[in-house]
């Protein structure tokens, strides 16, 4: 297949994200310089014919691969999916390009114009931000379409105008995104991005040179011959307090993380056993509240798709293996329809949550006593362990836990390998008839641009 499109515009490369995913090879053409105003391209060349415009590009090719899941597993994700993909299109993409496009000279720059687009992204990240406080990816458990098109959408927000007095109030949102950027697909097209350090105001700050007329306060040396400053010596003491040392630590912040999680770690080490306590119960409380919400959300998800089993992913237990079994007991404890916020009520789902920390990814599954003749629990959990190398901690009929450890030297990294397991968890499932399919659907039938560019 031949993709004519620009290949430096976002919507070309959440296409050819599409087919790292999907397993497929496109080549770019870089199209004429006029075909852009004349509205012919994006144009995807197939050999059974042609399809036109990005969205439709990016879902003929999220379909092609069932396998893939980026277009989720079932009819109600696919219709999620969709809602997203046009709210990224309407609501997201408009105004960021008036806020970026004047930002990187492409038009002129309209301040009035500008104002009301800042106001309008700022709407539609809180929308987002919201929806990402307990999801990890905007549909379902992995990554999706939906995913890959916001993303890609955000690129130029967070290099030229996302500053970071603009991003203080969407840390769900900038933990998505780099999450999404981490992965091995968005890389191999995106590459690094590197962050607004202070946006486009910030630049202008920086053009305005003749506010370095600030070195005529030099004539200040006049004050320096107040011997009274010159007693600051006196506070050189201070260096036996090694004060100066700390913060030539602090100079290479990037090498410095993982001091500062060792300092952590000495610092939980030097607590009370009270402490200790006090510190486990309070994780405990938000495992519990996380496993109880995501409870909920199961069942509803089960009722909607028909699933009989699910895959996800918990944020709190931070690879804790005993934590992440309390979230599956959250998860599967009776639901009162009385509570205000009901909790759990998805023990009659099976379930394979998963859980990275810095250590190991933490993996537990569980399969209901009535679906236990169809699926044995252990056969599941260790089909999934072995393809990244875990080891299998605890056995049950119906409850199994394991751990996958982290090792640099042979690039495993428990945020990177959770997604393939997922992957892996969904894929069993179907090999063994356990997980819907569209049966009957005929949207694989349809190729959105055939009709208008017929073989």
């Amino acid at each position: 297949m031949k993709l004519y499109a620009p290949p430096d515009n976002y919507k070309t490369k959440k296409a050819l994200i599409c087919a790292k995913y999907a397993g497929l090879d496109i080549d770019v053409a870089k199209a004429a310089a006029d075909s852009a105003q004349t509205g012919r391209i994006p144009v995807l060349e197939t050999d059974q014919g042609c399809i036109f415009s990005s969205n439709a590009i990016c879902r003929y090719i999220s379909r092609i691969s069932r396998l893939a899941g980026l277009y989720g597993q079932n009819l109600i994700e696919g219709g999620m999916i969709d809602s997203w993909i046009e709210f990224c299109t309407h609501e997201l993409e408009v105004p960021l390009a008036s806020w970026v496009l004047p930002v990187l000279g492409v038009l002129p720059e309209a301040p009035e114009v500008t104002q009301y687009a800042k106001q309008d992204v700022r709407k539609a990240l809180s929308v987002l931000n919201n929806h990402l406080l307990h999801n990890t990816y905007m549909v379902g458990p992995t990554i999706t379409l939906a995913d890959i098109a916001i993303c890609c959408a955000l690129v130029d927000g967070f290099t030229h105008v996302f500053d970071d007095a603009f991003c203080k109030d969407f840390g769900n949102l900038k933990r998505w995104f780099d999450t999404c950027l981490a992965q091995a697909e968005f890389k191999a097209v995106i590459g690094e991005v590197k962050k607004c350090g202070g946006g486009a105001s910030k630049g202008k700050k920086e053009a305005a040179p003749k506010k370095e007329a600030a070195p005529k306060k030099e004539a200040a040396p006049k004050k320096e011959a107040a011997p009274k400053k010159e007693a600051a010596p006196k506070k050189e003491a201070a260096p036996k307090k090694e004060a100066a040392p700390k913060k030539e630590a602090g100079g290479k912040k990037e090498k410095d993380a993982a001091p500062a999680k060792e300092a952590k770690k000495e610092t939980t080490a030097a607590a009370t056993p009270e402490e200790l306590e006090k510190l486990r119960k309070d994780k405990l409380k938000k495992v519990i509240k996380e496993g109880g919400k995501r409870g909920v959300e199961i069942e509803g998800a089960a009722d909607m798709g028909g699933l009989q089993f699910f895959c996800s992913s918990c944020e709190f237990p931070e690879g804790d293996l005993d934590m992440l079994v309390e979230s599956m007991k959250a998860m599967n404890a009776p639901s009162d329809p009385s509570e205000e916020e009901r909790k759990g009520g998805s023990g009659h789902i099976g379930k394979m949550i998963f859980s990275a920390g810095t250590e190991q990814l933490a993996v537990v599954a569980y399969v209901p006593e009535a679906k236990q003749k169809d699926l044995v629990c252990s056969e599941w959990l260790q089909k999934v362990l072995d393809s990244q190398a875990g080891q299998m901690v605890k056995t049950g009929k119906d409850v199994c836990a394991g751990v996958v450890k982290a090792n640099a030297d042979k690039g495993i990294f428990p945020l990177k390998i959770r997604e393939p397991m997922i992957l892996e968890a969904n894929n069993f499932l179907r090999k063994k008839g356990l997980f819907p399919e569209d049966n009957g659907d005929s949207d694989d039938e349809y190729v959105f641009g055939d009709d208008d560019f017929p073989s």
